[in-house]
């Protein structure tokens, strides 16, 4: 158990900047998006683009919370 719980608390600190670069470079990454690409108005375009990254970011920004908690409850269970 505690290397689980050692792996789990090293990609949760590995997955915070990720969460920031998916923030940031949400707007960029293809998941998703292939619906709005379609839309003929740039602006409403754009502002579901920038919608859609904030929403990304923020799944994304819960992936470390998640992993820390769970690798310390596995080193409270271990011990």
């Amino acid at each position: 158990m505690k290397p689980l719980s050692q792996t789990l608390f090293w990609l949760g600190i590995i997955s915070i900047p990720f969460s920031w670069m998916m923030w940031h470079f949400g707007t960029e990454i293809e998941i998703g998006t292939q619906v709005m690409k379609n839309l003929q108005d740039p602006i409403l375009r754009n502002i579901l683009l920038e919608a859609h990254a904030e929403r990304w970011g923020i799944f994304v920004a819960t992936w470390p919370v998640t992993l820390l908690v769970l690798s310390y409850i596995l080193e409270k269970k271990s011990k």
